[in-house]
């Protein structure tokens, strides 16, 4: 039984292909994961300025609280 030469090259086509898309699929998982990573650095960094922000008023208000006595 003898390989038609067409049939192997499709057979390469093929593999080809299927490597190509899973290629495909780790780049897409790589961009998602550092999509995920920017998103949680900005989530962090709001958290943060909220944190600060919030000693900050506290500061204030203690501040009035012990002056105003």
């Amino acid at each position: 039984m003898t390989h038609r030469p067409d049939l192997r090259i499709d057979m390469e086509k093929e593999q080809q292909m299927s490597l190509l898309s899973i290629e495909l699929s780790q780049e897409r998982i790589r961009d998602a994961e550092r999509e995920a990573t920017r998103r949680r650095d900005v989530a962090q960094v709001r958290a943060m300025r909220r944190a600060r922000r919030d000693a900050e008023v506290t500061a204030v208000r203690l501040r009035r609280l012990l002056t105003t006595r």
